[in-house]
């Protein structure tokens, strides 16, 4: 793990299109302003994205990978999707499986495939002693009904969380890890605001999304993991504490995953 004191971004895609060009240079700048860690996410249904992963990994040894299948894919997820993440996970060390869940403000995928997919995502989680990273949008309340149907008792974060108060004490009740993004500083996130203020340091997780959900004043840019040290800002504002300590909270509660692996 990087320092202590540095800055982490939990959740990004690193093997996105738009970094093609320049992630090499990203990744130095990550480091050189700060950086401590960052978590970059594979996308099982893409070989290119694996291959992309595997070489950005291999860059830098403070970058680490989830891997799962997203709800927005569950219509698509079949024995082939599986066996090129499993050969996936033989070639690379993974913090977690993910970004995996539910989303039922798109529904790009059925509601029952979603659900299905979800839960084999819980089973090979359980088989390889990994966390899991969750994607939930509309769907809090489903989300953890399945995770406390399925016993899952490795860590468990809500990666980008969106969901109201309710939703937010009922996770945190069950031990559960949030993440924060960008969307923290957005004008109208006055509710996720409150919500910052009643995680515990030892669930609170920072990232970016990137290259997606480029913090105020720069909204709509393209976002880079340097895009966490504005969310830490706020975060560390709201709860009236300093940065360092919201770093340290962070960097402390990622070594729980890492171990696990």
């Amino acid at each position: 793990m990087g320092n202590e004191s540095g800055f982490n971004d939990f959740h990004c895609h690193l093997d996105d299109e738009c970094f093609e060009q320049n992630w090499r240079q990203i990744v130095e700048r990550c480091f050189s302003r700060g950086m401590a860690n960052i978590i970059s996410v594979a996308d099982p249904f893409k070989k290119t994205s694996l291959a992309k992963t595997e070489e950005i990994l291999a860059y830098h040894p403070n970058i680490y990978a989830t891997c799962g299948a997203h709800p927005h894919q569950a219509d698509q997820y079949s024995p082939e999707i599986e066996k090129q993440f499993f050969a996936f996970y033989d070639q690379v060390k993974l913090l977690a499986i993910g970004e995996t869940g539910l989303d039922f403000h798109y529904n790009f995928a059925t509601r029952e495939n979603q659900k299905k997919t979800f839960r084999r995502q819980i089973a090979i989680a359980r088989e390889l002693n990994l966390p899991l990273v969750i994607h939930s949008r509309n769907a809090e309340a489903e989300v953890l009904e399945i995770l406390l149907a399925e016993k899952f008792s490795c860590p468990v974060v809500f990666h980008c969380f969106t969901g109201n108060r309710r939703d937010a004490e009922k996770i945190l009740q069950q031990g559960y890890g949030i993440s924060i993004s960008g969307i923290v500083t957005f004008k109208k996130a006055n509710e996720l605001r409150e919500i910052v203020k009643i995680i515990p340091l030892s669930q609170l997780f920072t990232e970016t999304d990137s290259p997606y959900l480029s913090p105020e004043p720069r909204r709509g840019e393209t976002n880079t993991p340097l895009g966490v040290i504005e969310v830490v800002q706020q975060v560390a504002a709201i709860k009236n504490l300093p940065e360092a300590q919201i770093n340290a909270a962070v960097a402390q509660n990622l070594l729980s995953f890492l171990a696990k692996n």
